[in-house]
């Protein structure tokens, strides 16, 4: 099928930041087939099967978030305060607890937040990833998945005791590789499954090096935490006598093709292990904050450390990592002026398309990429006037705002509403499988947060 917007204004996110207004763009067979003007682009392609008029309207390349657990929505309203003692007091033991299937209802609600958000392209870790699979496929996102492995002891790990179970391993890791022979590649594409070991702590060194020579042997991106916390700076130097970054890299979970998350807890030398490998750094900064910390994120880019964002879990509107990207980087510095809203905006596209090995597919609106795009209404409150769209968008705009989006040319959100999938079912199944998880982890740990 064939579309054309126009009238509107294109934020092309191109190497030279080009804003078009009254642009349009033209869209065949799922790719960006043309950009420019309108009054040049709607004579020529006048028999667009499908015509929009953009009046009032910002097009914009999807987002690409680059850390995600969308099953995590299952902690919304419990970890938010629980600072990061949730990692060991309720992260991990909830994987003993949760049922596929509640992870499933759960995990389809927040992917389907994030695509009303303007998320095209999500990386989802989580101990059961498999699971979205068939969701994903159907909802009509892209999505790098991979199975967050570890091997440790999860009781004994919430009482500060580390053990390594090589039948967990084997399961874990097992889990991991028969995912990506089913499913790398699939969704004509749109999902690719990567490699993704939890954190350094949780990790055996066999398991590290055996994610590294899977991805290696079959082709597979990878991802990792790093630099969450200083308990895991206590717990590296105690049981390895390294740092995280250290013990990742020798393990081979510290190059090129891996994103790191977090990385808000380093020092010195850690990034300088980090500028070395080549890897790049998902920023999480609304998340982040939420925690106390802000990642020297303004530090990376003067580096050369490729920085892109990510949402990581229970918040559900994206527009909100775009601020906090701005503000956290603003105190951190002390500069009013430091990540200006193109860097920013950059941040959430297309660096995300590179970090995932995508930049010549998706994350700007260039002729010959995929049609991965989202249009948001300029006609409402908060949002006039538009003196600098940029601005409003990074500053002011939210995912109520957002009225069509589109993955491979096909729309998934028009009208401000889901086209594939039904949200009423969506938010009662994810609040039954919520509060029926809830219930039995407090059986189990005695309260919400295991000790």
């Amino acid at each position: 099928m064939s579309l054309l917007i126009t009238n509107a204004t294109i934020l092309t996110v191109d190497a030279e930041d080009r804003v078009i207004r009254d642009g349009a763009v033209y869209v065949r067979e799922g790719r960006i087939a043309a950009v420019g003007p309108s009054a040049e682009l709607e004579p020529r392609y006048a028999g667009a099967a499908r015509v929009l008029d953009g009046t009032g309207k910002v097009v914009l390349p999807g987002f690409v978030s680059t850390h995600n657990h969308v099953g995590y929505t299952l902690f919304r309203g419990r970890a938010e305060d629980a600072g990061l003692g949730c990692v060991t007091g309720q992260y991990f033991p909830m994987a003993t607890v949760a049922s596929r299937e509640e992870r499933l209802a759960v995990g389809s609600l927040t992917y389907a937040e994030l695509l009303k958000s303007g998320v095209t392209t999500t990386l989802e870790m989580e101990e059961e990833a498999d699971v979205f699979a068939p969701f994903v496929e159907s909802l009509g996102v892209r999505s790098f998945m991979g199975i967050m492995t570890y091997d440790v002891d999860v009781d004994a790990m919430a009482k500060d005791e580390f053990r390594y179970d090589a039948a967990l391993r084997g399961a874990q890791f097992g889990q991991a590789v028969e995912f990506a022979q089913d499913w790398h590649g699939k969704a004509g594409g749109r999902i690719q499954v990567m490699m993704t070991p939890n954190m350094t702590i949780s990790s055996s060194p066999e398991l590290l090096r055996a994610s590294r020579e899977a991805a290696d042997r079959m082709g597979l991106r990878t991802s990792i935490h790093l630099g969450w916390g200083e308990y895991e700076v206590e717990v590296m130097q105690r049981l390895r006598g390294q740092t995280s970054f250290e013990y990742a890299r020798d393990m081979g979970m510290l190059a090129a093709d891996t994103v790191c998350a977090h990385c808000y807890v380093v020092g010195d030398s850690d990034t300088d292990v980090l500028a070395a490998s080549k890897a790049s750094v998902a920023h999480c900064p609304l998340m982040n904050a939420v925690r106390g910390h802000i990642a020297p994120v303004v530090e990376y880019r003067s580096r050369g450390i490729p920085v892109s964002l990510g949402i990581d879990n229970m918040f559900a509107d994206h527009f909100e990592v775009l601020r906090a990207c701005v503000n956290v980087a603003r105190i951190r510095t002390g500069s009013a002026t430091v990540m200006q809203c193109p860097e920013v905006l950059r941040l959430a596209t297309m660096a995300g398309a590179e970090a995932l090995g995508m930049g010549m597919e998706i994350g700007s609106v260039e002729p010959g990429k995929r049609a991965d795009l989202q249009m948001l209404d300029y006609r409402r409150f908060g949002l006039t006037p538009t003196l600098d769209p940029v601005q409003n968008l990074v500053y002011h705009a939210h995912s109520k705002d957002v009225e069509m989006v589109m993955v491979d040319g096909n729309i998934l959100v028009e009208d401000f509403e889901l086209k594939t999938a039904h949200a009423s079912a969506l938010i009662d199944d994810a609040g039954e499988a919520a509060e029926a998880a809830w219930e039995r982890f407090v059986a189990k740990y005695g309260g919400i947060l295991a000790r």
